[in-house]
Order: C-alpha cells, then structure tokens, then sequence
C-alpha cells in the first residue's frame, strides 16, 4: 500500500486550488517549466542531477557518490537512474521539486551548489514520468496523472461555470507543468545509495541524447563539484566506468573566502546570505585540453581562454548560463586570478613551463577578457621563469629579462652566470613572455654589459655561444664580446684579434709585447675557442702573422724612426716571426725590406740595402752601392732568414702589383706597389715608356723586374748578363714582354727596358742576332760584344732582331737616321729591305721624317718627301715632275700602297701625278703569241708596240690599262711587254718567265715555271 509520507496530497491540493483561483497561474507555470525544460535546462540534466547529489552529500556530511545508469525494462522503455549517497529526501525537499525557485537549501549553510530552487525542472527535458526514491519514501511526477487530474478539475469548474480553467487546460494542448504536482509512490534506491530520480525517457532521440551526455561525463563533473567523490556512469551496453581520484590527474588549486556584504547588495535577496566565495583551478597533469567555458560551478556559456578548468562561485543571470557583471563578480574574479598565480607559480617550481599557462592572444569575451588581465597582473609578481643560472631561483617577470636574439639553449645558461635576472625562455614562450611585460634586449646589449674583468670562466662561455653564433643574426649582437689577451688586457670584440698557431707559439713573449705596441692584438692562449675565428677574429700561422697590418706598420715606423734601439727591438721581432714562418708572402717582400740592419761597418741600413757576404750579390754588386750585412746577423738569424727580409744573396725580382701606363706611384705612399716601385731605378720613366708603347692608362696587372741594377758593378756587366740570361726567375723578369689590358701592343720588360737605356752598355737600338739574313749592316749592326754569349730570346729582348720586320716601331726612327743626310744615294740592297719590311706590315709608330725613295729609276736616295707607288707600273715614273716615289713590293699578304701610304702619310702616285691613262706615243698593234695565249688565257690576244711611251712626261718602258682579257698592253720592248703582260694577269711574280717565253716559245722550263705558277 503506498503511503504518503511527504504529504504530496496537501502539495497537490495547494496547487489545484491555486488553478482554480487563478487559471493564469496554471499558465505561469506551465510557461516557467516549459521555459527550463526547453530552453534553460536543455542539455542540463545530467549536470543538475549531479549538482543536487552533490548538495545532498554535502548536508549529510558524507563522500558523494553519484550513479548514472542508462537501461532498458523489458517493456522497451530507456530509463536513466540518478542514484545518490546524502541526505535522504524529505518533506521539505518534496515541497522544493514541486516548486519553482523556492530552493529547500536556503538555509543549508555554505559548501552547497544549489541555489535557485530550478535545477530539477531539467529533467522535464527528457521525461515526462518522474520518480525520485529515497531511504525515506519516493514521489513521482507524471504528465499524464498532471492530464488526468486537470482534466477532472476543469470539468468540475466548468460544471460551477467557471470555465476559465477548462479552457487553459485545452490551449495548452497537454504541455501542462508536470513537476507541480506530487505522487505518492513506493519503491528503494539502489543498495548503497540514499536517493535516486528515474527518468523514464521520452523517446529513442532523447535516448541517443542521453546517452551522448553520459559518454561525456568527465573528471571536469568532479571538479566542479567537489561534494562528489564518485561517478560511476553505467550504460547497458558499455559497462560501468567509474571517475574518481581526480587529483592524481589534475593539478588542482582552491581558494575561498568570504565577501564583504556591500558585494551582494545588488544581488536578489536569497542571494544576499551567501557571501562565501570558492574558487578552484585544474589543469590535467598530461596537458590535454580543457573545456574553454567558466564553471559556476556547473558549466556556463561564458567562454575561457585560460588552459585551465575554473570553477568559481560567480553570480548568473536565472538561465545559469551566463556571468552578471557587478561588484561581486570582480571581487571573485580577482581572487580567481589570485588563485591562478599561485598555481602556475606552484607548476613552475615543479619544472613545468610557466609560459604555456600565460593568456596570449585575443580574448573569448567580457568575463574572459577581464579575467585574463587580472591574471597577468598578478602573473607578473609570481616567480615563474627559468633563471639562466641553475643556481638561481623562479624570476617574477617584472625583474625578469631574455635575450631578443637568444631566448634559451646553453648560451643563454652561460650568460645567465654574469647578467642578473637573465631567464629562459622556449621560443613558443616568447609571445607569453612579451604579454608579462618581460624586458627583451638585443643580444649585443647584454653582450655590450658583460664584465672583462673578475673571475669569468671564459673558454665555457665562448663554447656555449659557439651553437648560437651559427645563426647570422646572433654573430652581430657577438660583435662586442670580450676577449682576454694575451698580455693580459681584455678587449672588445674578437675581429682584429690574431688566435696564433702552434708554429708561432716559439716566438719570444718580449716580441709579441714589441709588436702590440704597433696593434697587434693576441688572444690568450687558454681561451683560443672556434667561437672567437667565427666571430672574426684571425687565426694566423707564422706566415699568415707575417701579412699582418701591425707588423707591416711596425717595419714601416721603425724604418722613419730614429730611435735605434727601437728599431732593432721590431726587427730582431720581425726576424723572430720570419724564423718561424719559413717563407715569406709575397706581398710582404717590398715592406719587409725596410727592415733595419747593421751593415759590416756597423752603419744601419734597410735590408734590401744590404748584400750576403760571399753570394753572387756580392760579386755582381758594387759594395760602396750594397754594403755587406754585419756577420753578427748572419750568425744569429741565418742567411735564409736574411734573405727572406731582402738581404740580397742574389740578384733578385721584385714585382710591382697592378701597375698603370703613365702612373707612377705616389713617392709617400706605403702601399705594396710604392714600395716595390721605389727599390727600382727610373721606375717612372719606365711607366712613361709603357704609355708611349701601349697607351696612358693602360692597365698592365703585375710587372716583374730585376731590382738593384743600378748597384751593378760595371767591371761586371758581361758576368751580370749571362747571370740574367740562365737563372729561371731573373731571366723570365727579362724577356718577357709587358701586355696592355685590352690591347695586342706590347712593350719591353723592366729590365730590358733598363739594360737599353740606363746601363753603360752603349748597346745600339736594334742589332742583327746571329745567322740573320737580309739585314744590310748600314742600317743594323751585329751583336756588340758586351752581349756575346746570350741567346736569341735573351738578345731579341735587349734590342735584337732577326730582320727589319722584326723592328719596333718606336726604332725605326733611330734605324732610319743611320742612311744619312737627306740627297745622300741609298744603296737598292740597302733601300730594298726596308721597302719589303714596312710591306709585310712593319713600320715606324710616328710618319718619318727622311726615307729611302727612288728618284730616277734604278736610283734611290735620302728624301724628305715622296709619293708611294700605287704598283710596279708607277715605279718607271719616279723622277717624273721632280716627285720621288716609295715602290711598294707585290707580295702576298701585303699591307699594300694604300698601307704604305698610310703609314708613311704621303700620297699615292696617282693622286700626285695624274691619272693613269695619260698616255703619249702612237703604236701599232700585235698579237700576243699563241704559246703564251695557252699558258695565260686570261691575257689580252693584242698589244700595243710604241718606239716611245710615256706616263705623266715620263718615259716608261710598259703601261696596261684595264685587267685580264680586256686589257690594254702598251710595251717599247719585249722586257716591258713581259712585266705588261703579266701584271695585267695578275702573275707579277712570272714576268721572268713570260720574257723567256716571248723571246723563245719553245723553251720547256720557262712554260712549265709559268705553267706551275
């Protein structure tokens, strides 16, 4: 028999009454429940079910333990089962699930959750038969029996004419306020549970929304409802799954308090007594995500961007799902944001990353907006960064500062040992690390900071920057590292300083200590890391030290300073680094030369002023030129050495870098090329050379030349010049010719150039080189006697030629003024050569002013002025109207009478004579012989045969006018129809054999050398 304990009747009663009174009412809380169950509540249920076990268990002072089970009976119904430990329903409770907003937990006292008195209304979401069964009795609630009895009710009122219920009932439509009515109901919660709601489920949609809301239920239910221990989650074809222990999973931290109760006056007067605050912070132990909601404590729609679950006793508007802003709301926002502090600061000591919890980005919305500035606020104070030091404890952002550059890795370890407040930050903590308002500073500032003195363990240092300086950006902020020298200073910034190989490491301290004086910079030996090489600073070996500016400026100061001891201290120095190296740069030769050294007579003089004694130098040079070196030197450093200074042994090359045609290098420069140029004799006016042969400006690259000739000793010179001629590098300084970038001209060595012009060898301008043929001595002479001995290469560079092609253009002149005084007769065997020479291409740079020419034919003088024949016909006309003509040989690859002419700059016969049929004479015609008809078919069959011709007032012995078959010959004599005939066809070569032909046809040999022609 079922008993009604709980008084649901009296409920029931109250409520009818109230209907009938006002059927409004009934509409009141038809819409209200509607209104949870439809909108509010909506996917709720589960949570509030929860959310009531919770209180329950909190009033009764015991672990919560809540059941949700999802079965089907066997009449195919889903039911959902609440089951929960706590205080049992009773009376009071009853009275609260059939009313709206009038919660029985008014006067519960703190720790519970409900506080609106609606929360049950969520279950009308899924059921429309409720019951709930306590240790004490159970109720139900049923939409249907809620029909029943209205129905009833309104018929009886109807019937009293009254219909005003009878009609709200019909326009409802059976959406009628279940949960206001109570039933009496038997029945006992599930073994070891003291309540539990069945729901019995409206459909199979609802069903499959339940059971989704179940497959969510999560460690989160737990933590926001801390009455609860215990979930256990049954579905009937799943399995139970049991949540429990979520601080073994969660980082958890809560805070509460209670809030002054000027907070809450704004607040409905239930509201008003619970002052108490309680917020808690989780974060999962495995870093997964969160929900991204405000829990208050059940979940709102508030968003949260904080990687955490917040829980927080926040007041909500009536649909609980969203924050009211107020007084109260900040005050538990800020103590929320307390809270967080505490336990990011708590994760951080525990070796988390502080940055990952630090809000970046934009916020999600209002109440995540002001949470998120709270937080960093207090962020800011709580010591959550890595220090750079292990030694040193969590830094609160506000003292904190990272490298721009290098916000973590092993560098920023070891600078954290000597920057205060330096932290490390991973570089996905970078953007969180600038919203906590960290001071960022460049790599070069903290660098700039670092001490260069005190106890710095500095070789750990550069190994532990050596990672970071692969990174271009990171070797610009290195720029100014310290470096500990070797005697002892600190400087800034490794570029310019010299890290020495071992080869130097045998080099006297007190010359290292001589060269600083001058800048050479030398880092400590202990601290030599890859790090300072990468940073610019020059590792150098003895050699490589030997092309350092400082030992450069070291050889050039002493060399101006009259200080002696401080001038041998860089020498015996620079010797100490030469010993070691070996072998000298070449680019160091013409400086290190100014060395000063004691001579043999004890005067001080530059090295390369100075001779070994018993070298060939010493033979070959005039020692009041080239003194001998003291033997106390040679003693100490060894010739080697010496030598490798410029001590000369022998003679030697000295090579001047990127020389110019017409530039001379400044007397007071110190580059490498003034101070090769200054040890040559004449140097200038060798440059000046270069430009008349190749053009001023021209660029010439490196030019390699014999130094000291002018300390030759005279008695010497035919000694010297075999020496030259048959020692490789002296020779090649000889005979090699100097080229012009861009040009094909070339012009003489150094060395050959000043062999020629400034030695007294009174070699001539050009001389026959032996087994020359075709040179007429009166205008070339034979090899002089100084330069017997030489071979060709060696005498072609000193002025030897092998015929007059071969004649520099700038000697012709001096070969044309060996002919003599103008009208003087110029032997033909003489005239000859020279005729030939400037036809095969040779010739003179500038017009000459006298040459060889024909005056009359047969017949050549000395002239000032002429005409070039323009071919063999205008060599009969010389003489004529005065006019001496230049014949011009007819040789293949000739430059030609237009050539010629050009060269010499005189006119062609023709344009100074006349043109070239200005013929006088009558003659008669004849027929070219057959036989020679046969051999040249291209000739004309006639000729013309004159007693007297004459071109231009001369008399001639030929003319042809005309080529080839068309042709006119014109000839006084078989001679001359022989050469007419053959320049006519173009055989000028044969003329001989064509005489022999015209005076005997028969002649074999003469056909076949014309046939063979």
């Amino acid at each position: 028999m079922t008993t009604d304990a709980f008084g649901t009747a009296a409920l029931r009663g109250a409520v009818l009454e109230a209907w009938r009174a006002s059927p409004a009412r009934l509409r009141e809380d038809a819409n209200t429940e509607e209104d949870h169950a439809r909108g509010y509540y909506r996917d709720r249920v589960l949570v509030e079910l929860a959310q009531n076990a919770a209180d329950a268990a909190t009033r009764a002072g015991v672990p919560g333990r809540l059941l949700l089970r999802l079965a089907t009976t066997d009449d195919g119904t889903a039911v959902l089962v609440a089951a929960n430990t706590g205080a049992p329903l009773d009376a009071a409770g009853v009275a609260s699930l059939a009313s709206l907003r009038a919660s029985a937990k008014r006067d519960a006292g703190t720790g519970t959750v409900g506080r609106f008195g609606v929360g049950f209304a969520a279950v009308r979401a899924v059921a429309d038969e409720v019951t709930v069964c306590s240790t004490t009795g159970a109720v139900r609630f049923s939409l249907a029996d809620t029909r029943e009895l209205l129905e009833g009710t309104a018929a009886q009122e109807a019937a009293h004419g009254r219909p005003g219920l009878a009609d709200e009932v019909r326009r409802r439509d059976g959406s009628l306020p279940a949960l206001r009515l109570p039933w009496p109901t038997e029945g006992p919660p599930p073994t070891g549970y003291d309540t539990a709601v069945v729901l019995q489920l409206r459909d199979e949609v609802v069903r499959d929304e339940v059971r989704a809301l179940l497959d969510g239920v999560d460690d989160v239910l737990l933590l926001a409802l801390p009455g609860l221990v215990e979930v256990v989650v049954d579905v009937e074809d799943a399995g139970p799954r049991r949540l429990a222990d979520v601080t073994g999973r969660w980082d958890v931290l809560t805070a509460e308090g209670e809030v002054p109760l000027a907070l809450v006056a704004d607040r409905p007067v239930e509201e008003r007594a619970a002052r108490a605050w309680r917020v808690t912070w989780a974060r999962p132990r495995d870093g997964s995500a969160v929900p991204g909601v405000v829990h208050a404590p059940t979940p709102t729609d508030e968003p949260c961007s904080l990687p955490a679950v917040l829980v927080a006793t926040l007041p909500l508007d009536p649909s609980r799902r969203h924050v009211v802003p107020g007084p109260l709301t900040d005050a538990v926002l800020d103590s929320a944001a307390q809270a967080y502090a505490q336990l990011v600061g708590r994760a951080a000591a525990e070796g988390a990353d502080a940055t990952a919890w630090v809000p970046t980005g934009l916020a999600a919305g209002a109440v995540d907006a002001a949470l998120r500035e709270r937080v960093v606020a207090a962020l800011v104070r709580t010591p959550l960064l890595v220090p750079a030091s292990p030694q040193d404890a969590l830094v609160p952002p506000l003292r904190a500062t990272l490298v721009r550059d290098l916000p973590d890795g092993p560098a920023v370890t070891a600078l954290g040992a000597l920057v205060a407040g330096l932290v490390r930050v991973p570089p996905s903590g970078l953007a969180a690390a600038r919203a906590l308002g960290v001071e960022e500073r460049a790599l070069a500032e903290v660098v700039d900071e670092l001490p260069t003195g005190g106890d710095v363990d500095w070789p750990a240092l550069y190994d532990a920057l050596d990672v970071a300086a692969q990174d271009a950006t990171a070797r610009e902020g290195l720029a100014s590292l310290p470096v500990p020298l070797a005697d002892g200073r600190v400087v800034r910034g490794p570029r310019g300083v010299v890290l020495l190989d071992d080869d130097v490491a045998g080099v006297a301290p007190r010359t290292l200590e001589v060269l600083r004086t001058w800048g050479l910079r030398v880092a400590d030996p202990a601290v030599v890391r890859p790090l300072l090489a990468r940073l610019g600073a020059r590792r150098l070996d003895a050699a490589a030290l030997l092309a350092h500016p400082a030992l450069r400026a070291a050889v050039l100061g002493q060399a101006d300073d009259d200080d002696l001891d401080r001038a041998d201290e860089v020498t015996a120095a620079v010797l100490d680094v030469v010993a070691a190296a070996g072998t000298v740069p070449a680019d160091a030769v013409a400086w290190l030369g100014l060395l000063t050294l004691d001579a043999a007579d004890g005067e001080p003089a530059p090295a390369h002023g100075l001779v070994l004694p018993g070298g060939p130098a010493a033979r070959l040079l005039d020692d009041r030129v080239l003194a001998p070196v003291a033997l106390d030197a040679v003693d100490r450093w060894g010739r080697d050495v010496l030598v490798a200074v410029g001590v000369r042994d022998d003679l030697v090359v000295t090579t001047v870098p990127d020389v110019v045609a017409g530039v001379a290098p400044d007397d007071d420069a110190d580059d490498a090329a003034a101070l090769a140029a200054a040890s040559l004799d004449g140097w200038a006016d060798y440059v000046d050379e270069l430009a008349d042969a190749l053009g001023a400006g021209a660029y010439c690259g490196d030019v390699p030349a014999v130094a000291d000739l002018d300390a030759v000793d005279d008695r010497r010179w035919p000694e010297v010049l075999a020496h030259l001629a048959r020692t490789p590098d002296l020779r090649a300084a000889l005979v090699t010719s100097v080229r012009g970038e861009g040009t094909a001209a070339t012009a003489p060595s150094y060395t050959a150039w000043w062999l020629r012009t400034r030695a007294d060898l009174a070699l001539p301008e050009v001389f026959a080189l032996p087994g020359s043929v075709a040179l007429p001595a009166a205008l070339v002479p034979p090899v002089p006697e100084v330069l017997a001995g030489l071979d060709e290469e060696a005498l072609r560079a000193l002025g030897g030629v092998g015929s007059l092609a071969d004649v520099p253009a700038a000697r012709w002149a001096a070969v044309l003024d060996l002919l003599g005084p103008v009208g003087g007769v110029v032997p033909l065997d003489v005239a000859g050569p020279v005729w030939r020479a400037w036809a095969q291409g040779a010739g003179p740079d500038e017009p000459p002013a006298v040459l060889p020419a024909l005056t009359a034919p047969g017949v050549a003088r000395l002239v000032d002025d002429a005409v070039v024949a323009d071919d063999p016909r205008w060599w009969q006309c010389a003489g004529a109207q005065g006019v001496a003509v230049v014949p011009v040989p007819v040789a293949p690859g000739s430059r030609g009478a237009a050539g010629v002419a050009e060269l010499l700059d005189l006119p062609l016969a023709s344009w100074r004579l006349g043109a070239d049929d200005d013929l006088s004479g009558a003659g008669e015609p004849e027929d070219v012989p057959d036989a020679l008809l046969a051999l040249l078919p291209d000739a004309p069959a006639q000729w013309w045969r004159h007693d007297d011709l004459r071109v231009v007032g001369a008399p001639v012995g030929w003319w042809v006018t005309g080529t080839g078959t068309q042709a006119q010959v014109h000839a006084v004599h078989v001679a001359g129809l022989a050469s007419a005939l053959a320049w006519a066809t173009g055989r000028w070569a044969a003329r001989g054999a064509v005489e022999t032909l015209l005076t005997d046809p028969d002649d074999p040999d003469a056909a076949l050398g014309l046939a063979l022609e």
